[in-house]
């Protein structure tokens, strides 16, 4: 891993200039500190992901999609889609037709974090093999 030490040293420089934006913004300095330490985290855990081809030799910018990891991708995102609509038309139809009404934010947010769970689920399972 000692070709991927410019890509961690950057990431490492990107993690602690958005945890000084971060404590610029009044946040306390362990939370930017907190902030700072799990974008880091999140970098140092892409390249073990499975979800990037490693380029070392590439330095900063290591980390690129193959064909096969964005079909993954676009197919999850697909999947996040089309039950995002569904449930979408559901409330549409709930609410508009059979007890016309205001919809509750909760169901919007609820479609938000099923979509959500949805993709995640999805490139999980598609990424299994």
């Amino acid at each position: 891993m000692k070709d991927m030490l410019r890509y961690y040293l950057s990431r490492a420089f990107i993690s602690t200039v958005f945890g000084g934006l971060v404590a610029l913004v009044g946040t306390p300095w362990w939370g930017a500190v907190l902030v700072g330490m799990m974008m880091f985290a999140i970098f140092v855990w892409a390249p073990h992901s499975g979800r990037y081809t490693l380029h070392p030799e590439l330095g900063a910018t290591a980390l690129r999609r193959d064909e096969y990891t964005q079909t993954i991708n676009d197919k999850a995102a697909r999947n996040a889609f089309v039950i995002s609509m569904l449930m979408i038309g559901g409330i549409v139809i709930y609410f508009g037709l059979i007890a016309p009404s205001n919809v509750p934010i909760v169901f919007l947010s609820l479609t938000l974090v099923l979509g959500w769970l949805t993709y995640f689920i999805s490139d999980a399972w598609l990424r299994r093999s």
